[in-house]
Formats: C-alpha cells, sequence, structure tokens
C-alpha cells in the first residue's frame, strides 16, 4: 500500500472529478467522504470507488449538474429527488433537511430518490452526531443478497447506521450482509479469498473466489436476522422514499443503468426525547459497558465505530497501490 498525505489525497480526488465535469464544491466534499472512508480504515468504500464514480458520470447515471430539490414537505418529514448528482452530494443535502425539521419539530426524516451511491453510510451519522443529533441512516442496493432460505440475488447488501452524540463515541455502520459488496469487490483486486460461508457463487455454491461471488450472491449475516433486516431496509429506504425495492434496483454497481436505489436519513433532538439529563445517562451507561470485564482473548471493549473513530482525523492514509495509480490517472496527475 502507498502512504499518502490526506490533503493531498483530497486534492488529487478532487482533481479527478473536476477533470470530469464536477463542480469544485461537489468534487470538494465527495473526495473528502472517500479519503475519510480509507482514513478509518473503511477502504472498501474510500479511493477504491472513485474509478466507479467517474464511470457513472461518463455513462450519464451521474448528472453532474442535477438538481436537488425537496418534491415533497411535510413538516418532520421531507422527500428529496437528487437529479441523478453525486451521491455524497445528495445525502449531505438530505442530512442538512433533517437537522433543520429536527431543529423545528425534534425530528427530521428525509428520503432521497434519483441519487446515487453515497459512499460510507457512517461519514453521514457522524455529521449528525458530531452536530449534537442522535442519527440513522439507510440505502438500498442493486441487488446482491438472497433472503433467508432463497437462492437468487433479490435484496441489496442494505447498509444502516446509528450515531449517538456521546462520549464515548457510538457510531454503527453496517451493511445487512455477511460481507460488504465493496469488500468483495477490494478482495478481487487484492487478488485475495473471502471467508468462508459468507458468499454462494451463480449456481448457489459456497465460494472464496470473489470474482465468483459478485456473479452470485452475498449471504445475509446471521441468516434469518440479516435477512430480515434487508427487508426493512428495502423497503424503507426503497419503496418508502419514492425509489425502486429489490430487483428494479440498477445502478448501484453497474453504472451503465440508471440509478434507481434510495435513502432514508432521520435527525433526532435528544433532548427534545430524553429531556436534558439523557446524554449523561447514556455517556454513563457506555462507560460502564467499557469498563466491563472482557472474555478471554479480547484486551478491552468497544464500541461500535471506535476504533475506526481513533483513525478518523489521521493526517496521512493508506491506499492500494493500483487505487492510487489509477486516482492519480483521473485526475492526470503524479
Amino acid at each position: 500500500m502507498t502512504a499518502v498525505d490526506r490533503e493531498r489525497a483530497e486534492a488529487v480526488a478532487a482533481a479527478a472529478f473536476e477533470r470530469h465535469g464536477i463542480a469544485p464544491a461537489d468534487a470538494d466534499l465527495t473526495a473528502e467522504v472517500l479519503v475519510s472512508a480509507d482514513a478509518r480504515g473503511k477502504h472498501s468504500h474510500g479511493l477504491l470507488r472513485l474509478e466507479r464514480f467517474v464511470r457513472g458520470i461518463e455513462h450519464g447515471n451521474v448528472d453532474p449538474a442535477g438538481d436537488v430539490q425537496v418534491v415533497r414537505d411535510a413538516g418532520a418529514a421531507a422527500t428529496i429527488s437528487g437529479g441523478s448528482r453525486l451521491g455524497p452530494v445528495v445525502a449531505q443535502e438530505a442530512v442538512g433537511e433533517a437537522m433543520a425539521r429536527a431543529d423545528a419539530h425534534g425530528v427530521g426524516a428525509v428520503g432521497v430518490h434519483d441519487s446515487n451511491h453515497l459512499g460510507m453510510l457512517g461519514y453521514y451519522t457522524d455529521v449528525l452526531r458530531d452536530a449534537g443529533y442522535v442519527g440513522v441512516a439507510m440505502t438500498n442496493t442493486e441487488p446482491a443478497m438472497p433472503p433467508h432460505g432463497g437462492a437468487d440475488p433479490v435484496l441489496g447488501t442494505n447498509p444502516i447506521a446509528i450515531g449517538l452524540p456521546t462520549d464515548p463515541p457510538f457510531n454503527l455502520d453496517m451493511s445487512t450482509s455477511a460481507i460488504a459488496r465493496g469488500t468483495v469487490l477490494r478482495a478481487r483486486e487484492n487478488g485475495e479469498r473471502l471467508p468462508e460461508g459468507v458468499a454462494l457463487d451463480a449456481d448457489g455454491e459456497p465460494t472464496r473466489d470473489p470474482a465468483a461471488a459478485l456473479e452470485g450472491t452475498i449471504r445475509p449475516f446471521g441468516g434469518p436476522k440479516g435477512s430480515g433486516l434487508a427487508i426493512a431496509v428495502e423497503v424503507m429506504a426503497g419503496g418508502l422514499v419514492g425509489a425502486a425495492m429489490g430487483e428494479n434496483v440498477t445502478g448501484t454497481y453497474h453504472t451503465t443503468e440508471e440509478c434507481t436505489k434510495g435513502d432514508l436519513f432521520l435527525a433526532l433532538d435528544p433532548v427534545a426525547l430524553g429531556g436534558e439529563e439523557f446524554l449523561g445517562r447514556a455517556n454513563a451507561f457506555l462507560a460502564d459497558l467499557k469498563d466491563g470485564r472482557t472474555a478471554a482473548g479480547h484486551d478491552e471493549i468497544r464500541l461500535p465505530g471506535e476504533a475506526s473513530a481513533s483513525r478518523a482525523d489521521a493526517d496521512r492514509i493508506s491506499v492500494d497501490d493500483d487505487v492510487w495509480d489509477r486516482v492519480t490517472g483521473l485526475a492526470d496527475t503524479e
């Protein structure tokens, strides 16, 4: 891997976007989202994704000048059409809307359709929790996973994230699949094998080959539990917000197709719901969890997102050599 100064990585990534018709402000934001994932060690959603964004621009999956607008307004709830603009740009607009509505009503719920891949979902719940809100985010993706007991991929890997404005920090960011599709992509890029039991090939047989898994299916985590959660996300982040569901979701992986997935963002004012004493109680509860007795083989108890949060402000990031070569090539720089 290559160690790259964070500011340089963001500048080069932004230059790659600008070279492909993206406005500077949109390019800067999307570069920040991608590099933030690499800083946290979430390489499956870092600069590895930049080339796919660029292909989306070239294929018309992304509209650099798309109009982001509220198309349904119901006070605490709203729906946004993203105009096929870059996913991180649309998501940031939706998060801002959710926070404004939470300020006015105690809760803000904002759905999104006509957007595209938004990067690391936990980036947005981090924005929400850093601003003092309880944040919930979910998104559906192209079919890659069967329901529990099924063999055909009709569900997306459908991540969900939950951020709490606590100290210690809590920011859960997980897919509903046994492994994220981005992790499978990275394994294929690096010639690595997948863990046992996470994927099936096109014939429905277990496989550790990431290329075969991409032609087949990824399994839900926890059997019926992950499957049930994935179905809920499919409906809530898809149908509920005016986007597609199941086999009708296109364009998140195959960028030659229109992107039809959806997103849902919730901002909750903790004082409106739990009163002034809520955060103190939550902080004490999480601290007690961390101070608990550890199991054999573990030297500490860590909260969701704690490990990645400790790296979030790193001045340098690590990037796979070939990924960095492609990014600099797209930016026409060395």
